[in-house]
């Protein structure tokens, strides 16, 4: 059975996904069409990113990816970071094509890629307005009608290249980003458990967020009474921060700073 996920930020409001998926049906009645994440915030792309880094491994080889989200920014910014909104690619990784904009989209699912990565050709200048539609649709009927890469992409060496979920350390701290917050509330961060236990290990620690101060971790919700910060690593092994029946949003965040153009950093002050 062929799969096909869509990460995208059309929502489920608009009449777009369901032209997406008729081309998709029409294209290819026996697909199996997965909605990954398709009610991303408007342009929030590294929200998209992190939630198809997080399904990949869950999904079988040769699954068709399609990733609609482009980055926006300034035009100084997307001219520092090489980001082109009108370059569309298509790569294998793990195993499973991924097809998006040049948008630093693979370095973001693994700061290691090296994988080969295309260049997709198309007609018309038009299909611009919704490639997701006019431009992905097609590219993944190809592949799945075994239709060579070389027919209609060329591989390419140039391409964006992020590195927005990265962590680092100093002696005195562990630093890292929120890289998602989830339907309720949860702030998930790119301070994974190994890093963790790396730096921090059995010693004293504090993050401080603007109206509470964590000092322990928790191994599950449970943990905690309704209304208490809980503080944990989760099922992917990310550090997430929660308020047990609140959003969390309310304690850790200052007010419009967790929005679809900046992340914030979260710190973790270690003590001997």
């Amino acid at each position: 059975m062929s799969i096909i996920t869509i990460t995208t930020d059309l929502g489920y409001r608009d009449p777009y996904l369901a032209m997406v998926k008729g081309m998709l049906f029409k294209f290819q009645p026996g697909a199996k069409i997965v909605d990954l994440a398709c009610d991303v915030k408007p342009h929030a792309h590294n929200e998209g990113a992190f939630a198809l880094k997080s399904a990949l491994p869950y999904f079988p080889e040769d699954t068709i990816h399609l990733f609609a989200i482009k980055f926006l920014n300034s035009s100084e910014t997307i001219a520092n970071l090489a980001v082109d909104n009108t370059r569309y690619l298509l790569s294998k990784f793990n195993g499973q094509y991924i097809v998006c904009p040049d948008n630093g989209l693979f370095t973001l699912l693994d700061k290691n890629f090296n994988e080969t990565v295309y260049q997709l050709y198309f007609e018309d200048a038009k299909q611009h307005s919704f490639y997701l539609r006019d431009i992905f649709t097609d590219v993944a009927n190809k592949i799945l009608n075994g239709v060579p890469l070389e027919e209609f992409s060329s591989m390419t060496g140039e391409y964006c290249k992020l590195y927005a979920f990265e962590s680092f350390s100093t002696p005195g701290n562990l630093q890292g980003m929120v890289l998602y917050e989830d339907d309720f509330g949860n702030l998930i961060t790119s301070i994974t458990k190994d890093e963790f236990e790396k730096h921090v290990g059995g010693k004293r620690f504090s993050i401080a967020l603007p109206s509470y101060n964590v000092t322990k971790l928790h191994n599950t919700y449970d943990d905690v009474k309704i209304g208490d910060v809980v503080c944990f690593f989760n099922s992917m092994n990310f550090l997430e921060i929660s308020l047990l029946g609140q959003s969390a949003n309310k304690v850790a965040m200052k007010p419009n700073l967790l929005n679809k153009y900046k992340i914030d950093r979260i710190i973790v002050d270690i003590y001997d």
